[in-house]
Parts: structure tokens; sequence; C-alpha cells
């Protein structure tokens, strides 16, 4: 990047930009899969409640989910209107800012880096990380998760030998708002805090550890407002009661939802991931060859490090493993490669200036082609979504009944006059006649023995069932006679 180039400034804007356009011309609302559906409900249940609405009954989803993302969604709905719009501004905005944070996290640790390394690894490394990308893309929690995460680290590593009382400050209000998004974040964000106050001790700033302290619980106030009635305790998580050490070693589980799930490798390859993998970036160990043991050497280095491995270890023992949970790891690991990243830019441009520019065309080639292909079965999950809904508007009657698994919390958000009946949560004794039943019978294989195949193979034995539409991907709709 030259004098003359766009000023680095603008491009979390233009980031910004470039997500909205790609939703609009990829004709993404941001929506796949249940728990960006349940995102979406939490939202608008918020919203109503503004509105002095009646607070629906707690779900599942109440519990196991965090209020912070779709808080967030709800605030943002006063300024676009569309709840759906809202998330999606809300993903957008905590993908751009992420970008900013992340860069400006890479000037503390280093601070004699060139302005244009720092950019052309955040754009490389973080950007174009199709788990990143995704998350900028989509109506989830990662993207905001990760902005409050790196935010607590630039002002806590900044707070380390700053008179800066507002470091601290700005630190426990942004980690608390990040437990609130994500409750796994409290692992990553566990060993900085704990460095913070010592250093606080040891330097006697009682009155900044207890401002941080009080503006810390304050900021947690939003969250047990949105918990309130619920029976949910973060102590007794469900992320924290299956875990186990004996997860690092397999690769087979069998969820809380009584669902079968198989992966290639055990979970402690699993948490190599971050290091060499297409969804996050694949050539990035070679940056290993040009590190050196003094990148570690700063404090701050050090406890990136423990944080990284804290987190790791929760992952580890948990019974699933899902390529976007790794992305704090990931961005973390980013900020320890930046040394050498650094020495091959700047040392490559100038002496293999061509070696040098033909190694990040062809990583910049490798990071397109794996965001499209880790973005497609989002989109195909999206497209699978709304064309189904679309086809059962045009087969439901009004007020309609249908018992239904996994795709019903999608088309509760596209069908809301339809009543529907989950085929997981309980065992049915009756179905009545002129209801519908929505079934796939490939999720056989992950659901055999569990409440699913129950109800169907109970339906069908005690009930006529009339076909009323062949769905896509092997998905039915039939009338229950």
């Amino acid at each position: 990047m030259t004098s003359h180039s766009l000023p680095p400034r603008l491009l979390p804007g233009i980031f910004f930009l470039c997500l909205a356009l790609l939703c609009y011309l990829l004709n993404f609302n941001g929506l796949y899969g249940q728990d960006a559906h349940e995102y979406l409900r939490q939202s608008q249940a918020i919203f109503d409640r503004w509105q002095g609405l009646p607070i629906p009954a707690p779900g599942l989803g109440d519990a196991e989910f965090a209020g912070g993302y779709p808080l967030a969604g709800a605030l943002l709905r006063f300024l676009v209107g569309d709840a759906v719009l809202a998330m999606q501004w809300v993903s957008w905005i905590a993908a751009a800012l992420g970008l900013w944070i992340f860069e400006r996290l890479l000037a503390l640790l280093a601070p004699g880096a060139r302005v244009e390394s720092r950019w052309a690894f955040a754009g490389l490394g973080l950007v174009l990380a199709p788990m990143f990308f995704r998350a900028g893309l989509t109506s989830m929690s990662d993207g905001l998760g990760l902005l409050l995460l790196l935010g607590s680290f630039f002002f806590g590593l900044r707070a380390f030998g700053s008179s800066r009382t507002m470091d601290t400050i700005w630190a426990a209000a942004l980690a608390a708002l990040a437990f609130s998004t994500r409750y796994s974040l409290a692992a990553v964000l566990l060993p900085l805090g704990v460095a913070l106050l010592s250093y606080l001790w040891t330097k006697r700033k009682w009155r900044t550890m207890l401002g941080a302290i009080l503006i810390g619980m304050l900021a947690l106030i939003p969250h047990f407002w949105l918990k309130e009635g619920r029976a949910e305790n973060p102590l007794v998580h469900s992320s924290l009661e299956q875990w186990s050490a004996l997860h690092f070693f397999k690769n087979t589980f069998i969820g809380n939802n009584g669902g079968l799930s198989s992966y290639t490798m055990p979970n402690i390859l699993f948490l190599l991931f971050p290091l060499a993998h297409p969804a996050f970036c694949l050539p990035l160990s070679g940056l290993f060859f040009l590190s050196k043991k003094t990148d570690l050497v700063l404090p701050a280095k050090k406890i990136l490090l423990v944080c990284i491995a804290s987190y790791l270890i929760l992952l580890g023992g948990m019974p699933q493993q899902n390529l976007r949970h790794l992305l704090p790891a990931y961005a973390l690991l980013l900020l320890l490669l930046f040394p050498a990243w650094d020495r091959l830019y700047c040392y490559g441009f100038l002496f293999f200036r061509r070696l040098t520019t033909g190694i990040l065309v062809t990583v910049l080639a490798l990071q397109i082609f794996c965001c499209a292909k880790y973005l497609a079965p989002t989109l195909t999950r999206n497209r699978l979504e709304t064309a189904v809904a679309g086809q059962l508007r045009t087969i439901l009657p009004p007020n309609a009944t249908v018992y239904a698994f996994d795709l019903d919390v999608a088309l509760r958000s596209y069908l809301p006059e339809v009543q529907f009946q989950n085929l997981w949560e309980r065992r049915y004794s009756e179905f009545p006649a002129g209801s519908f039943v929505l079934f796939k019978e490939a999720l056989r294989v992950q659901w055999q023995g569990q409440n699913p195949i129950l109800n169907w193979d109970y339906l069908k034995k005690n009930h006529p069932l009339e076909r009323q539409a062949e769905l896509p991907e092997g998905w039915g709709l039939w009338e229950i006679r």
C-alpha cells in the first residue's frame, strides 16, 4: 500500500458495505439452521417486551443461549425497523469493528510494524478467514462475541503499565458483555482478568480494581434482566455439565439432545485446526518457519498463550466439534504470529519481491475459494428453509398444526400462523386427524431410538398418512387421517 492508496481508516467501512452488498446479491437474510432462528425469536421477544406485550414462556434456547446478540438486534430494530434486517446489521457492524480493533491490537503488540503490513495481515488472516467472513454474514453471535472479546483484550493489555484507569474499566465492561454474548468466552477472558487483577493488586491500585469490578457487574445487568424468571444458571450450563477430559480422545458423541455425532478426528486433533485448516487459513502454519523465540517474550504474548490454552481446554472436553467455536482461538493465534508475518512482508518485498507477491496472491486466491466453499452449505440451508416455507404456505390451511423436527424452528420464523409441534421435545400418544407431519427419513441414522424416530414410527403404525407434497432434500409433508 503506497501513500496514495486508500486511507486504511476507511477499510472497516468498506468491509461493512461489502458484507451488506453480498447479502443483497445472494438474496441471503442471514438465517440458517436452528440457532440463527432461535436468536431471531429471542430478539423479537425482547422487542415485544419493550412494547409491553406478553412475555412468551421460556424455551430451551433461553437457557442455552446468552442474550447479548438478540438484545443488540432488538436495540437496532428501533433504527432499521425490521427484525431480520436488524440482526444482519449487528453482524455486519460487529465484523467491521472487529477488523478495526484487530488492527489496533496489532499496533499495540507490535508498535514498530508498518501500517501496510498490519492491514494486509488483517485482510488475509482475519477478514478472509472463512469462519470470520461467514460470521459477518450470518445472524449468529460469533461476530459480536469476537468483537467484544478483542475489545476487552485491547484495553486489558494496554492497561498493563498504563496509568489510564479507563483502560481497565473498558476491559471489564467489554469482558462482561462478551460473556453475556457467548458464555464460552469466559474461558478465554478468565486468565486475562486474573492477570489484570494481580497487576492492580501489586501496584496497589485499589480504586481502579474496585471500579473495574463494579463496572463489570453493572455491565451484566442486561444479562440478568433478560434471564429474569428463567431457570437458567450459567454455573450449571450444559457446557460445564457435559464437559469431560475423556472427550479429548473421542470422535463420536451422544449430545444432551440424544443425537449421535461422529467426526473424522478426536477432539485433541480438532483443537489444532486453527494452525492449518481451510476454514481459517490453510498456509498459516508456514509462518512458524519465520518465528523467533523473542516473539513471545512480552508478558502480553504469554497472557495470550494462556488464554488460548484455557479456551481450548474447554472446547476439548465438549461432546461436539464446531469450527466456528474455534474462531476466538484463531484470532488470538493471529496476534501471536504477526511478527513472523511482518518479517515475510517487509523482508520479502525488499529482497524477493516477485516470489513474495506470488505467495500472497496464491494465499489470497485460496482464501477466497475457501470462503466460497464454507459459505455454500450455509446458503444451501437458507435456500432449503425458504423453499420449504414457500411450498407449505400454499398447501397448509389457516392455523394448521404441523408435527416436525429440525426444520420447525426455522419455519416458525417464516410461517408464524402455523402451530408447530416439535417431535424431539417429547413423546406423543395422540396425533389429531387433520394435522400434518413434516419429516425426512434420512434423519433415522442420527436419531435412531430417540423421540423423533419413535414418534414417527408410532405415527406410521397407528395413523393413516396421506402424502401432500414432496419437498426438497428428501423432506415430505403428510396429512394425518
